[in-house]
């Protein structure tokens, strides 16, 4: 009896634990982008802030993922800290719906929910890539109450031995243990809902009684704001002062409330536990209600302390070189309301990414200093931030409702803003490569001539990408035309004249030159798509009749390599 009963509470906690993660992620997928593009509307409307932040908070019931939502828009410049702090401290408050629906028996609701899933299975619903994230919402939804109903079933049949109740009284018996032990379970949890809720299990199965549930959800709270000061612990600059200040509202809002539970505990002064079995005299409703004034006072925190924390996390988390570049200079959200000129900026925007790729390769004259400053990792993780930012900003502007053309302009953007994004990955990949020198001095000398070769190759791209003057263009096409034979050809000869190459060397060569082959067909590739809009651009125009036909310095080799 005691095992069958142990064994249905853990069941239906790791049903619980299963339905929260598969919630949270399947609607912050699925409220994701609508997310984005509503908090962008929010801006200058606090009120509104406050109403996404709740809404936000009631679907994906994690404030981590709210905050990781903000930090994304953060580091693209579609948000400032200020601007977040109203959805951060009511999306606390959002997370109560969770707890509040935990406290009511709603056991044929649960029946007919996974009834409901299975007919969405059963018509491959879930298969569909419209329907797939509801579907797969639903499904968590009902496993998180199933779990639910099965601790309760579980509690209950506890409840009646002896030795459960002691263990829960002896670990709870004074606020500071209930405090600790909630704080350890929501910081693994990551999640101070989830420890809340089973909370309300055990105290609607009489394991704890309100105070004793009372000081774990307080606990609870601290741990959750612990949890989301790790997000921000390996970060820097604004998505590390939104972390901090999600955390700093969870626990500045327990340190107003908890010398009002002390005093009640201590004197017993009726004061919020009191009002709590006035207002409910079911013990999983007065649970919630104490859940829920824990959330309001994160929100009171914000109105009380976040003037003064917003210029202190200012200092102490200062923008970097690397997140100020990463933020886009010329789109925005407004912008989208103006589709012509919105894919203007797009085009201003995927040039600026453009002119990164030549710092793989250590060139940097043709930016500012910051820009030179970043390391090999910085500049991979700004062009990975921007064309991401670029990315969900071409989304947008496909769901405004545009015309055909505009829909097949703004999906050759997208094609391009792919093309830039493999170009980089593959001109981070031969900076890596290139780091490790090579161990003969042949290999090295061929080496350093292709690099500097191919640095050219780059920096006319970025000129003819900025310029799209027709002899830049030109210059471009003509130095992408044939160069896999000649890579080939320098392939082969080395290893026809190198035998003496160590093992090592020649698995790098391979590597080494075919990342060159593929990024010299890709910027082929780039050349092909500037010239085409260039001529729409400019119908009109009549190119040069005859352009200069230039060569991009790639070594010849004489004469065999040395091993060195």
């Amino acid at each position: 009896m005691i095992l069958d009963s142990l064994i249905s509470f853990l069941a239906g906690l790791g049903l619980f634990f299963i339905g929260v993660k598969g919630l949270g992620s399947n609607m912050g997928q699925l409220a994701g982008r609508r997310l984005r593009h509503w908090v962008a509307r929010s801006i200058d409307n606090p009120l509104l802030a406050a109403l996404i932040g709740l809404i936000s908070g009631a679907l994906t019931q994690s404030t981590n993922a709210v905050t990781v939502i903000l930090i994304s828009l953060a580091k693209a410049d579609l948000i400032t800290v200020s601007e977040s702090v109203p959805i951060l401290a009511w999306s606390n408050v959002g997370t109560a719906a969770l707890v509040m629906i935990a406290a009511v028996n709603i056991h044929l609701f649960v029946l007919a929910l996974i009834a409901l899933v299975g007919l969405c299975f059963y018509l491959n619903l879930d298969r569909s890539a419209r329907w797939r994230p509801l579907v797969s919402s639903l499904f968590a939804l009902g496993m998180l109450f199933l779990g639910l109903e099965l601790m309760r079933s579980g509690s209950h049949d506890l409840n009646v031995q002896d030795w459960t109740r002691g263990l829960f009284e002896t670990a709870a018996q004074s606020p500071a243990t209930a405090l600790l032990l909630g704080t350890v379970f929501a910081a693994i949890a990551q999640s101070s809902a989830t420890v809340s809720v089973i909370v309300v299990a055990m105290a609607s199965a009489g394991l704890l009684n309100l105070e004793q549930a009372s000081f774990v959800v307080l606990g609870a709270s601290i741990g959750s704001g612990i949890a989301t000061y790790f997000i921000g612990f390996r970060i820097s600059g604004k998505p590390r002062q939104l972390a901090l200040l999600q955390a700093l509202f969870k626990i500045l809002g327990i340190v107003l409330l908890l010398p009002l539970f002390l005093v009640e505990h201590e004197l017993d002064t009726p004061l919020l536990m009191s009002a709590a079995r006035d207002l409910a005299s079911d013990p999983a409703h007065q649970v919630a209600l104490i859940y829920l004034a824990c959330q309001l006072a994160a929100v009171a925190a914000q109105l009380l302390f976040s003037r003064p924390l917003l210029p202190l996390l200012e200092k102490l988390s200062p923008p970097s070189a690397e997140e100020s570049l990463s933020a886009p200079r010329y789109i925005y959200a407004d912008a989208l309301s103006q589709p012509e000129s919105a894919l203007g900026l797009v085009d201003r925007e995927q040039t600026r990414l453009a002119g990164l790729m030549p710092l793989h390769l250590g060139i940097d004259d043709h930016l500012d200093e910051a820009a030179g400053k970043l390391g090999r990792e910085s500049i991979f993780n700004v062009a990975v931030a921007l064309a991401k930012t670029i990315g969900l900003f071409l989304d947008d502007l496909a769901d405004t409702g545009a015309s055909r053309e505009m829909l097949e302009r703004v999906a050759d953007l997208k094609g391009f803003n792919a093309l830039l994004i493999s170009l980089h990955e593959s001109l981070h990949e031969l900076g890596a490569t290139l780091v490790r020198p090579f161990e003969g001095d042949g290999m090295r000398s061929l080496a350093e001539n292709i690099t500097q070769g191919l640095g050219a190759l780059l920096l006319t791209a970025e000129e003819a990408g900025r310029s799209r003057d027709a002899s830049d263009l030109a210059v471009l096409r003509k130095l992408t035309s044939d160069r896999d034979g000649l890579i080939d050809a320098l392939r082969r000869r080395v290893m026809a004249t190198g035998q003496g190459l160590s093992a090592r060397d020649q698995e790098r060569l391979f590597t080494f030159t075919g990342l060159l082959e593929r990024i010299v067909w890709m910027l082929r590739r780039y050349a092909g798509f500037i010239s085409a809009q260039a001529e729409a651009e400019a119908a009109s125009e009549i190119a040069p009749a005859s352009t200069p036909t230039p060569t991009l310095t790639l070594p010849v080799l004489s004469k065999p390599i040395t091993p060195g």
